[in-house]
This record gives C-alpha cells, structure tokens and sequence, in this order.
C-alpha cells in the first residue's frame, strides 16, 4: 500500500518499475494443476481516497478488484501487502459474491494499470525478455519483460483503443503480492483515456498455458471505469490550528491544491501555467495580522476581500504524475524577474488569509471528461497567517 504523498514524489520510479519482468521460476504453488487458464481476478490501480473512501482519512492508492472469479477458491481474498503485516481483501470472503466494484471498479487516472489474475502459469512466450542497458547503450546483464510485440490483450476506453505495454508475472499466487499468476497492462499514456472513461480489457487467443489450452471463450472480456477528477487534499491541509489562523506561511510559499488527475493548462504568466480556475470562484479575505499574531476574526468570515485580479491559480509543473496534478494558489505575489519560471513573493507578508470556494469552484482534466469541483465552504476553509518576507 502506497502513501499518495510519497507517491506524488516516487511515482516516476514507481511507474518505472512496473515493467520490470522476472524468470520463470516454474513455481505453481497452490495454483492449479490441469485445464485451461481460468481468471480468477482483475484489479486496477485505484485511489483509495477518491473512490472508496471519500469522506475519510485515507490517501493511498491500492488495486481493486473490478472481477472476482464466483464459486472459485483459487481466487485472492485476504492478501498480505508488505512486512508490516498490512493486509487488503481483494475479493469477498463469501465464494459466491462477485466483486464489490464488479465491472466498475474505479482506475487512478494519473498512474492506472491493472493486473489479469490466473489460477495456473501461462506460456512465458506471451512476453519478451529485452537487456536493460546502461547510460552507455551497453547490457547490464539484467533483463525487463515486454508485451510490446504480443499485445495479448486489446485495451479499449470509451471505444477508444489504448496503446499498452506491460509484462508477465509469473511468481505468485492469491496470497502473495503482486497476486499471480498475472498479466499487467499499463498504458502508454494514461491521459489517452478521459476521466469517467468506460474501459475494457479483453483477452486474445495468444494467451495459454504451456500445454496450449486458451484461456475459455467466456472469461476473456472485463470492464472498469476511469475515476473521475477530484479534490483530495490542500497543503497546508485542514486541521483544528487553523481554526484560529495559527499555521504560520512562509510569503514566498503558495497554497497547494492535490487533485486526482492532470490540470489543464490555459495560458501564461510569465512562465507560470495558469490553470482554467474561475477566479470569481475564490473567495479570499484578508487583515493584517495583530502584534505578529494571527487575526482571528478572520478565521471567522471577518475581512477585507482581496480583489480576484489579485489572484494567480497555476500548476506546479508538468509532471504527469506528480507536479501537474497540483494547483498552486496565492494574491499579492510578484514573479522573480531573473527567473520568470519562479515566484519571487507569494501573500502580503504579516497578514492572515481565509481561503474558501463558492458553488461551481472547478478545475478541468487535461485528458478529457468532467471538471473536477472544489469543495464549498461548508466543507472547505483554509485559514493562515504569514510570516515576515525574508530579507534574502
């Protein structure tokens, strides 16, 4: 189980990782002896916080099930994640019940993948083993698997196919983790498919076992959805300090917004990517702070309103994985002249802010589908002071 905020910094080398292959250690254990390949499950990398949980604490991402085999004990149920004993049902305890998020089950757009599970090992010839080479183009030694060549998959969103690579995992069984056998499909991508997407993966006559036996007709074709952008989280975020303003902001630092997905950009200032953010949307007020400590009528509603033309909403960078999922807020701020790409001055120093959204504050997906909502302010208010600038 993956923290989403060291995943915001470690998701290039996350990412990198995934198709990384191993031998084939000819290790059925548990798995099953005789007939065809049968799929005993189908995750996808989801985000815990946005599509399980969303009223809870949780920000991880995990893989859930979208297929889960019925009536099948080789199926994944309670699964060990790593040495802290963190464990995660994957299918129901109850053989007969499907899937919770059957057919559904709700990929994360930024970093989606999902895993084809099996009961028995499949022919390795399903991928290819290429050199991983250094810095110089020479072998290393070490080999990576690719499905680039055998595509043994079709992946389809909203009846749009997605480009793919991946690789085949041979090790495992349902209680180990990553389960196998498996296939893993990433795509090329992700912003390919727009959030909200109806996704299917389906299984071609290339995949069999190593007698020769196709997986059956019948268990070839699966559905999920793309979730769909949403707020997660600010920085600083919520917590009862700012009930009275006392988290202290540096002026140079602005507000981080953490979204599910990819910000569009729609122009510049500078080289600042400004994001598509109705500033009329943002309601901020402000006062100076009293004796170098916060003001705590603003935390209440009490303040002068800063004007919208004050306020600049753009990304971080353009990171697909990490910087451009993140709206930077601030007022009053100037550009650092010798660096245009960098903001000099963020807030008016020594004041307190109260930050909050009205109905139809939004951001769009760069990739396509429905805008993603700030939460109002019943939900949502941030208040802070700031500091002194610093004389360097």
């Amino acid at each position: 189980m993956l923290d989403y905020r060291s995943t915001l910094v470690a998701a290039g080398a996350f990412m990198g990782t995934l198709f990384v292959g191993c031998g084939d250690p000819d290790l059925p254990t548990d798995l099953r002896t005789s007939g065809p390949p049968n799929v005993t499950a189908v995750t996808v990398m989801t985000d815990l916080k946005t599509a399980i949980d969303p009223d809870g604490p949780l920000e991880r991402f995990v893989e859930d099930a979208t297929f889960c085999r019925p009536n099948d004990d080789k199926r994944p149920g309670l699964v060990g994640l790593d040495a802290e004993s963190t464990t995660l049902q994957v299918c129901p305890v109850d053989l007969a019940m499907k899937a919770m998020d059957e057919g559904v089950a709700p990929a994360a757009p930024p970093a989606w993948f999902l895993r084809i599970v099996f009961d028995k090992l499949l022919d390795p010839s399903i991928e290819d083993l290429e050199p991983v080479l250094d810095e110089s183009g020479m072998p290393t030694g070490m080999v990576f698997g690719t499905l680039k060549n055998t595509q043994p998959v079709t992946l389809r969103c909203n009846d749009v196919e997605i480009a793919y690579d991946g690789h085949y995992v041979p090790n495992g069984n349902k209680e180990s983790w990553p389960l196998g056998p498996n296939l893993t499909i990433q795509p090329l991508t992700p912003t390919d498919a727009p959030t909200g997407a109806t996704c299917t993966v389906s299984i071609r006559d290339n995949v069999h076992n190593k007698s020769g036996q196709p997986v059956p007709p019948e268990q070839r074709s699966y559905t999920f959805k793309l979730a769909p952008m949403s707020f997660r989280f600010s920085n600083p975020d919520l917590d009862e300090k700012q009930v009275a303003g006392e988290i202290g902001l540096d002026p140079r630092n602005p507000i981080e917004l953490f979204f599910s997905a990819e910000l569009k950009v729609t122009g510049k200032l500078g080289n600042l990517l400004l994001s598509d953010l109705d500033l009329s949307k943002v309601k901020l007020i402000s006062a100076p702070n009293v004796d170098g400590k916060p003001d705590a009528n603003v935390c209440k509603g009490n303040g002068t309103a800063v004007d919208p033309a004050q306020i600049r909403a753009y990304l971080r960078g353009v990171n697909a994985t990490t910087e451009a999922l993140v709206l930077r807020l601030d007022a009053g701020g100037t550009i650092d002249p010798t660096h245009p790409d960098q903001v000099k001055q963020s807030w008016l120093p020594n004041t307190t802010y109260q930050l909050t959204f009205l109905d139809g504050a939004a951001v769009t997906p760069k990739q396509g589908g429905d805008a993603g909502a700030l939460p109002g302010a019943s939900d949502f208010s941030l208040c802070f002071h700031t500091t002194d600038l610093p004389s360097n």
